[in-house]
């Protein structure tokens, strides 16, 4: 089955207001290896629950009674008798259970689901004082297997298969929950994806596409609270993992009026954004206090997760709007909204309104009734369009539901629909693409491909768009990649890694034709080269190729380049052969590659010895309008002789650059009087320039030469 699509944001004002008679909070928490010794840490852990508040808490690695014991009797019920547990499984040490809320929950019965290493915990639940339409549910907590590997990914798919077993003998109208401590390390993880797509659970989380060690994402991050090593033994490192997760069945999510997850309330404890490999008392942090964050980093190496729920209670007079539940749909469909299911529990309901609130305008036919219908119109991306439903009953009470109708466009993409951008976007994200987090369908000609039989990554280019029409593929290991001059069409996830727009993820591959041929884009030095900005992203991924360049920093990896509008770095990352390690001062006369953007900034990239456009013997190019350009002395100070002999009376251009590529001086403009002059070390403004590297260039024509001279004080 899909993954469910999430549901548009409603009654988030319960949000405001902890212990609200008809809302549910429900806390997962690994409290590392605890039990009737942790007296010291039952402290913080007590101090997290009282600023959280939870009616339900699913926990991971209780060792045994003794840890559920010291937690009830000396810390949580030490004024009150406010909660209970239930029964812990006995087959294994770092046991899963729950603790909850005598007032609002019963425990109506449970179930310890065996796997290849430890059980999964099952508690049934009914809510106290709720509507008689409000069904039990059951939240599973479970602890899979720890530590990143082939061998340790099998074993939490083999116990993520137990859980999927036991639920698919359950009837159509089985809510569950599913918490705890998932140790994946990605979403491509075979646990993850059974667990996420395969079980209609919908994790209900509102950033998106995540993958480890990306702190773009950081804010889903649960682990680790520390840097350091404490002596309870949990992990170090900092924040840099997403283990811990709180997954809904589709009951709490499209299905059911009377018992809603509340969107938006999905949170991380303590997680600021800001403390990526970092320790959560690193610094100030923006969402909890400094006492807080402290008992989080004492009270475990994780962080706690949070979600709410909303139910109809049993004394409700309001009616309750159900809008159905969530659709996909293509183009040109006729789309049903259904409202039958809203219900008034004591009275009736005497008007409904649908309207919508998000996604192109579209006519809303018999909106004033209980069904209501509209025509998906033309698009050309992935679209969600969101209706709300307003009933009002004979007391003139109202409620509200939304239901979201999604539009996927999968197909029909090139890398210019994907890189085109006007946005630079927040912190890391320079340009990012609108289409982050959705897996396409795109299509491309092959600019490139890394020399590197692991990881083989490559570039692909719209065949007709030159500006934004590149884009970056990452590969997994393994991956057979496509070669230059191939017509591709892959489908996989749009990303953004450290403000670069990649596709990475790729599902499948397919050759549409071979030898084929791209252009490079003519560009300059100045257009390719710094930090974000929208004059170099349209260049990001595409071929270009870039006229007399000087080589004025030459090194094993990457050189820096200059002509007359400023320099560019020249990187190894995609050539094939040996690199090459120029002189400074050498000419090329042009250099072709692909522009790339990582850590921050913009660099050409050649591909192999042919994308350097060299004079023979790798000697300066004389064209043939000139004859000589020398300068001496050389080195110079204050002054040096620039002699030039240049054939026929055409007009010249000579002007002095510096490493920089940034104009200095211009000494002649116009046909010639003499065929040397002195410079005397002084720019434009009179002013004399420091002591350096300058270049003299002499052009005529579409010809240049150029001379290095060096400055000495």
């Amino acid at each position: 089955m899909m993954k469910l699509i999430k549901r548009f944001p409603l009654l988030l004002f319960f949000l405001l207001i902890n212990g609200q008679p008809d809302t549910l909070t429900i806390m997962n928490y690994n409290i590392l290896r605890f039990n009737g010794n942790s007296s010291q840490r039952a402290e913080y852990i007590k101090t997290v629950i009282d600023y959280v508040k939870p009616d339900l808490i699913v926990l991971e690695e209780i060792e045994d009674q003794s840890g559920i014991n010291l937690l009830l009797n000396d810390f949580l019920n030490k004024d009150s008798e406010v909660f209970a547990a239930g029964p812990l499984p006995n087959s294994q040490w770092m046991k899963s259970g729950i603790i909850y809320n005598k007032s609002k929950l019963d425990l109506t019965s449970y179930k310890f689901i065996p796997t290849v290493l430890r059980d999964i915990s099952g508690y049934t639940l009914s809510i106290k004082n709720a509507h008689e339409n409000v069904s039990p549910f059951t939240v599973f907590g479970a602890h899979l297997k720890a530590s990143n590997g082939s061998y340790e990914s099998e074993q939490r798919w083999k116990e993520a298969k137990e859980l999927h077993k036991y639920i698919s003998q359950m009837n159509s109208d089985y809510h569950y929950i599913l918490a705890g401590d998932f140790n994946v390390y990605g979403p491509d993880e075979p646990a993850y994806k059974l667990l996420v797509d395969s079980m209609s659970i919908d994790l209900e989380d509102p950033i998106g596409y995540w993958s480890r060690n990306e702190s773009s994402h950081v804010e889903k991050y649960t682990q680790s609270t520390r840097n350091d090593q404490l002596s309870d033994g949990g992990a170090s490192g900092g924040l840099d993992d997403r283990f811990d997760f709180i997954l809904f069945s589709d009951h709490f999510t499209s299905k059911d009026p009377d018992l809603k997850y509340v969107e938006g309330s999905y949170k991380v404890i303590g997680n600021d954004g800001n403390h990526f490999n970092k320790s959560i008392t690193d610094g100030a942090n923006s969402v909890v206090s400094a006492s807080i964050a402290e008992a989080i980093y004492f009270g475990s190496d994780h962080y706690p997760v949070v979600a709410k729920v909303i139910f109809t209670g049993k004394n409700s007079t309001s009616p309750v709007a159900h809008a159905g539940g969530d659709q996909v749909a293509a183009i040109d469909d006729i789309v049903y909204l259904n409202g039958s299911e809203s219900y008034d529990p004591n009275g009736s309901i005497i008007n409904y309104e649908w309207s919508q609130t998000s996604g192109p305008k579209v006519n809303i036919e018999n909106s004033q009734l209980v069904k209501a219908n509209f025509v998906v119109p033309q698009i050309n991306r992935t679209t969600s369009f969101i209706f709300r439903l307003k009933i009002t009953d004979n007391e003139n009470e109202t409620s509200m539901d939304y239901v979201k109708i999604s539009v996927p466009i999968v197909g029909g993409y090139t890398p210019y629909n994907i890189q085109f951008s006007k946005e630079k976007g927040v912190g890391d994200d320079c340009y990012p693409s609108s289409f982050e987090g959705q897996t396409l369908e795109v299509t491309g000609v092959v600019t490139a491909v890394r020399p590197d039989q692991q990881y083989p990554n490559f570039f692909f280019q719209d065949p007709i768009k030159k500006e934004w029409g590149g884009m970056f593929v990452y590969v997994n290991e393994g991956y057979s990649p496509p070669k230059i001059g191939d017509l591709i069409k892959l489908k996989g996830d749009i990303v953004e890694y450290y403000g670069m727009t990649e596709m990475k993820n790729i599902v499948s591959t397919t050759v549409l034709s071979s030898d084929n041929s791209v252009d490079p884009l003519l560009s300059n030095a100045i257009s390719i080269s710094g930090g974000c900005s929208q004059i170099a992203e349209k260049y990001e991924g595409v071929l270009v190729r870039v006229p007399n360049l000087i080589i004025v920093e030459s090194g094993d990896e990457r050189w820096r380049a200059v002509d007359n509008t400023g320099s560019v770095f020249i990187d190894s990352y995609l050539f094939q052969g040996t690199w090459p390690k120029p002189e400074e001062g050498t000419v090329y006369i042009s250099v072709t590659g692909i522009v790339h953007y990582t850590y921050g900034e913009y660099k050409l990239m050649p591909r192999n010895k042919y994308d350097f456009n060299v004079p023979l013997a790798g000697l300066p190019q004389i064209p043939d309008d000139f004859e000589l350009l020398i300068n001496y002395p050389n080195p110079f100070n204050p002054t040096t002789t620039i002699e030039f002999k240049v054939r026929g009376d055409n007009p010249i251009n000579l002007n002095i650059f510096d490493i920089y590529g940034h104009k200095v001086a211009a000494l002649i403009n116009g046909i010639p009087s003499s065929n040397k002059l002195i410079w005397n070390g002084k720019n434009n403004q009179g002013r004399v320039v420091p002591a350096g590297i300058y270049f003299a260039r002499l052009e005529s024509g579409n010809t240049i030469m150029n001379k290095k001279m060096i400055l000495l004080k």
